[in-house]
């Protein structure tokens, strides 16, 4: 593979595993820069950015992924974008599968899918996001909400022409970005992050999520 990229990771409060995702991508030979956005956190993820990125972006505080992801696109100085989480480790290097698509000049867009998780949630989010997608724009994806993404440069003028907040992001962005007229694909990564079960916080995880999707969709 033969081309770069500029790999956004927005974070909150994340110093149990972001280190390893950084010290993962400063490995990575299709990393051409590293931007972190330390989303108003107030434990040392904002110490461990400054560490191993190229770029880092410090809110005061806490603006949600949506805008902290906003703010590294800004700044991306590639031909492409990458967008990978905080909490992904080691498995960060499978970034490559989300770029390489993007050597056909016909695709735009690539998201990641996840392997199945050991311990899952309810899926209602993950259907409202797919119902939501398919009936506005007729493409069906098995991992709307996926974060791990890539796209080429040129649709920064559709995505930063628009306001995104919280996790509403992925379906927002993937709504304008296929309703603007990208190609849009999905790949298989072996990409795992910290999943959330159906204890409590998880509950309190998918209703934040329920949310920002539901005024994404109304802003849509």
């Amino acid at each position: 593979m033969n081309i770069q990229a500029s790999v956004v990771v927005p974070a909150f409060n994340e110093q149990e595993r972001i280190e390893k995702t950084l010290i993962t991508l400063r490995e990575e030979p299709w990393v051409q820069e590293i931007i972190t956005v330390n989303d108003g956190s107030t434990d040392n993820t904002g110490q461990i950015c400054e560490k191993y990125s190229d770029q880092v972006i410090h809110l005061s505080e806490n603006k949600g992924k949506g805008q902290a992801l906003r703010e590294g696109w800004q700044i991306a100085s590639g031909k492409f974008i990458v967008c990978l989480d905080a909490d992904i480790g080691s498995t960060a290097s499978e970034g490559k599968k989300l770029l390489a698509p993007l050597e056909y000049s016909f695709i735009d867009v690539v998201i990641g899918t996840l392997p199945p998780a050991k311990t899952s949630g309810f899926g209602f989010v993950k259907r409202k996001a797919q119902n939501t997608i398919y009936k506005r724009t007729g493409k069906w994806l098995t991992a709307p909400l996926s974060g791990q993404r890539a796209f080429r440069s040129k649709w920064l003028k559709t995505l930063l022409n628009k306001n995104y907040y919280g996790y509403g992001i992925e379906i927002a962005m993937t709504l304008d970005l296929i309703q603007a007229g990208a190609k849009v694909i999905e790949v298989d990564t072996n990409i795992t992050h910290r999943h959330t079960g159906k204890n409590w916080r998880g509950i309190v995880h998918r209703g934040k999520q329920w949310l920002d999707i539901k005024a994404a969709v109304r802003g849509g």
